[in-house]
């Protein structure tokens, strides 16, 4: 999507907002496993997580070694439902002649050489009987998309121990078992496991389920428990409501008030509380000893979803798909804080390159595409390097073990993530670099000068310089002046934009369905006479202005706010920005408005600009570059129904 605005995704996947989620029997969106059925055991698991005298964070076996988990995700001799007429890996009836054990012992060799010391999620069951301990994700509650929902519902214990041993039955080998994860990506985020969308969360998501479902029954009753009745909350949430009987999904999604959001939070809370709760006393009861590592967070998850995460498991999880190959300082420290201060677990994180023996062309998947397997093997060793060094992280797992099948997978993923082709050859420069850095990683960890974050990264103040530019006009009007580019209009996959001129030249009308996922917008550019001398085409000088002048009619009952874009700017997870117009490519937002219904100029001084999260370059200096902008937008968040806006003019004035 190429837009002016963005949701916060998974990292490193295109602008598209994926909302689809994948019901599968047993395995998770990537990966697969073997399938063995055995007696039920009670298990004692041989391994701890300590804090060494130094303040550093390992994993401990039953002897008292330190080690960092390094690991591989995936490793399986044959692929998890495979395409008709696709290429994939499948090497034991060629190479290996059917002998599976012949695989077998020469994979394990091959991690051994590598210093890899865990068996990542997904991976055969009959790998689990060897010297490397193992890890499995349980799938406590299943596979549904409303499983974040699931503990609010009867009889959650009774489907957790089914669920439970339904996945620890295709697994044979389980005496050593470094831990397990409780699921992986769970759609914490209401609509899916990433990108937050303040009206779109668990809350919205209870109540658009049946009115006889026990989550809608549970979210409504938590409502009803901080408001004495319907017209409080409507008071409150500062849209009508005459009864509980219409607390619908699309009524709270309407909602766009600070308390509004304040309880979507607390039942966010509520409902990870209760599965968080649950499940693990379960695990434990059935699992004695063995550590609980967590749900691998698809990146980020919302914080109350940490906290309850942090109060109940051993580890905290989070998948890591990023285009620099550096650890990500503040992401760290909010999970380490929001978690209680559990030890940190990276389950997921690769990179796929374009030269690559497969074949394979990159187009589906996570992370970053480099160009060759020696870009591959130095972001390896980078990140891991980085990430290790912090005292409070013990292990990574790259995903995954062989490519992917060029012509798709089950869910047409295509790409390069494997340590070895589809035809079972090694990526020899990734290998060895793989093995240098595994080698010397626990000295890494133990010598690190870092330490544990002792506090959240600091919200950024923005900076606000304007020149002195006493020739210029008193106001621009980017409405009406004649612009670098037409205006550029974005919107979610269920949402639409169009403009239509006003008579007369008075301005355009903005037609507008915002749909139910993040909405819709647009961008205004610079004037053409404010075209700057060097940087991207459309990068424009509007330095010596300190407000923007809005003059629209707005209806009363939509919500909106506008935005500011440096020339360079990019998804938040971007390998690099292009500042060569002098800027540092971030984007800043006003807070939100409400329409007044009626003509009226809504004057915002810049003073007022906020650091935008969801797009931009977050490592910015949080100054307002007005001598080097992209534009000056409007977005309109989702779940606001259709609309008719009047705008007569957008002007930057003194």
């Amino acid at each position: 999507m190429a837009s002016s605005f963005s949701i916060r995704q998974r990292p490193s996947r295109t602008a598209v907002l994926y909302l689809v989620c994948f019901s599968l029997p047993f395995f998770p969106v990537r990966g697969s496993a073997q399938s063995s059925s055995v007696n039920p055991t009670a298990l004692t698991g041989p391994y701890s997580v300590q804090k060494d005298e130094n303040g550093k964070y390992w994993f401990v076996d039953s002897a008292g070694r330190r080690f960092l988990s390094l690991g591989i995700n995936n490793i399986n001799a044959e692929p998890f439902r495979p395409r008709p007429n696709t290429q994939y890996y499948n090497p034991v009836p060629t190479l290996f002649k059917g002998d599976f054990n012949a695989w077998k012992q020469e994979v394990l060799q091959l991690l051994r050489d590598h210093r890899f010391t865990t068996i990542g999620a997904w991976s055969d069951g009959r790998l689990y009987d060897g010297p490397i301990p193992g890890t499995i994700c349980l799938y406590v509650a299943a596979h549904g998309s409303d499983r974040c929902l699931d503990a609010l519902r009867p009889d959650f214990e009774k489907r957790v121990r089914q669920n439970i041993q339904t996945v620890l039955d295709r697994y044979p080998h389980r005496n050593n078992l470094l831990g397990v994860f409780l699921d992986n990506e769970m759609p914490w985020y209401g609509h899916a496991p990433w990108g937050e969308i303040p009206n779109s969360t668990l809350l919205e998501a209870a109540l658009a389920l049946p009115k006889e479902d026990a989550a809608h029954q549970a979210a409504v009753k938590f409502l009803q428990q901080r408001y004495t009745s319907a017209e409080n909350l409507s008071q409150t949430w500062g849209k009508p409501l005459d009864s509980w009987d219409n607390l619908t999904a699309d009524y709270a999604r309407s909602c766009l008030s600070p308390a509004a959001h304040q309880d979507r939070q607390a039942f966010i809370g509520y409902a990870a509380d209760a599965f968080f709760r649950i499940s693990t006393q379960i695990v434990r009861q059935m699992m004695p000893g063995v550590l609980i590592l967590g749900t691998r967070f698809a990146a980020y998850a919302p914080q109350p979803v940490i906290e309850a995460c942090g109060r109940y498991c051993d580890v905290i999880s989070f998948n890591d798909y990023r285009a620099a190959p550096a650890a990500d300082p503040d992401m760290i420290a909010r999970y380490w804080i929001w978690g209680g201060q559990k030890p940190l677990l990276i389950t997921e994180y690769s990179w796929r390159a374009e030269e690559n023996t497969s074949g394979n062309p990159n187009t589906g998947g996570a992370g970053a595409v480099v160009k060759t397997q020696a870009q591959r093997a130095e972001n390896y060793q980078k990140y891991v390097e980085d990430l290790l060094s912090y005292s409070i992280v013990i292990g990574a797992h790259w995903f995954e073990f062989a490519d992917q099948s060029p012509q798709g997978r089950f869910d047409g993923e295509n790409s390069n993530y494997g340590i070895v082709d589809i035809y079972h050859r090694q990526y020899t420069e990734l290998l060895a670099a793989m093995k240098q850095t595994n080698t010397r990683i626990a000295e890494i960890h133990a010598k690190s000068p870092k330490t544990a974050p002792t506090e959240l990264p600091k919200p950024k103040k923005v900076r606000l310089e304007i020149a002195q530019r006493p020739e210029r006009p008193p106001f621009i009007n980017l409405l009406h002046a004649e612009p670098l580019k037409n205006p550029e209009l974005f919107q979610a996959p269920d949402a639409s934009i169009r403009l239509e001129a006003l008579a007369q030249n008075q301005g355009v009308q903005v037609l507008l369905e915002t749909g139910c996922d993040w909405g819709c917008g647009l961008l205004l550019f610079g004037p053409k006479d404010a075209k700057r001398a060097q940087g991207l085409d459309f990068a424009s000088d509007l330095d010596g202005y300190s407000a923007v002048e809005l003059d629209a009619e707005i209806p009363q009952a939509l919500a909106f706010q506008c935005f500011i874009d440096e020339a360079g700017v990019d998804r938040p997870d971007a390998a690099s920005y292009d500042t060569r117009a002098g800027d540092d490519a971030e984007s800043f937002i006003f807070p939100l408005i409400h329409g007044s219904g009626t003509r009226k100029i809504y004057r915002l001084n810049l003073t007022e600009l906020e650091p935008r999260t969801a797009w931009g370059n977050q490592k910015g200096a949080g100054r307002v570059d007005l001598f080097a902008l992209k534009g000056i937008g409007l977005y309109f968040p989702g779940s606001q129904g259709s609309h008719t806006v009047k705008l007569y003019a957008l002007k930057l004035v003194r």
